[in-house]
């Protein structure tokens, strides 16, 4: 049977500048997250903010979907020149309140902010869980870049609970994988750009594991891996070869982006 696994954060419109060409989209850890979920095998369900100004349509592999409505959209301006990036938030809103209790009947929960929409105070004990570091600790001011400032003390205590952070994030957030097993967490993913992410493992062990291809797409690898990740271990993957085979699907988002899932289907 197929873990049930819900994605919460923000839906944002994100405006991509990339060699003079702008595009306007439809973003945010619920879509990117729930395309990996969905291409792991998965069935992903969100509980989402959204602004009643959002005129895109969900896709259709997010099964379920709860919405926290506010009256504009997280919005964002993504430059993007020669593989460097620059993040600029536009418009902000949240909260987003996230109590265990509230998702018993799912195998799962990705705790996956935008900007700082998820209370760096929420735990999970009982239910598998799998966080991302970004939007902990990004500071979110309108009209600016994103930048880092917040330290994480967000902490777990779930049998399967599962940490992901690029490079970057690690150092500007100011906590080594050591502090981040004391505070619960089991498995952790370090992503370090088109060099692929090393696991670390709680008995102390550790993976470097490197892609075969290096993609186009630039815009949600994080919460894509993430994602394909925990939904592997819910299916009784383990830590090693749900890595591996995270690896080959992240492989192929690299380079399709949002259309991976006709491919892989």
């Amino acid at each position: 049977m197929k873990s049930r696994v819900v994605i919460a954060g923000a839906i944002t419109v994100d405006e991509i500048l990339n060699k003079n060409q702008l595009i306007e989209r439809p973003g945010g850890s619920p879509i990117y997250s729930g395309l990996g979920v969905a291409t792991a095998g998965g069935l992903a369900g969100a509980y989402i903010t959204i602004g009643e100004d959002f005129r895109f349509e969900l896709p259709s592999y997010l099964t379920y979907v709860e919405k926290v409505s506010f009256s504009k959209t997280m919005r964002f301006t993504l430059i993007i020149e020669d593989h460097r990036r620059k993040l600029i938030l536009r418009f902000k809103n949240g909260p987003l309140i996230v109590e265990e209790e509230k998702f018993n009947k799912w195998d799962g929960v990705i705790l996956n902010p935008v900007c700082n929409e998820i209370p760096m105070s929420t735990k999970f004990y009982k239910i598998p869980v799998a966080v991302d570091i970004q939007g902990f600790i990004r500071n979110c001011e309108e009209g600016r870049e994103i930048s880092y400032s917040k330290k994480f003390e967000l902490e777990m205590n779930s049998d399967i609970s599962i940490f992901h952070a690029n490079k970057e994030e690690l150092v500007q957030s100011d906590i080594s994988v050591q502090r981040l097993m004391d505070k619960g967490f089991k498995e952790i993913l370090i992503s370090d750009d088109f060099n692929g992410f090393t696991l670390y493992v709680k008995d102390g062990q550790s993976l470097k594991l490197r892609p075969s291809v290096k993609g186009n797409n630039e815009v949600g690898n994080g919460d894509f891996l993430l994602a394909s990740y925990f939904t592997l271990r819910l299916n009784g993957e383990d830590p090693i070869s749900a890595s591996k085979m995270a690896l080959k699907l992240s492989d192929e988002f690299s380079i399709l982006g949002l259309n991976v899932l006709p491919r892989l289907s």
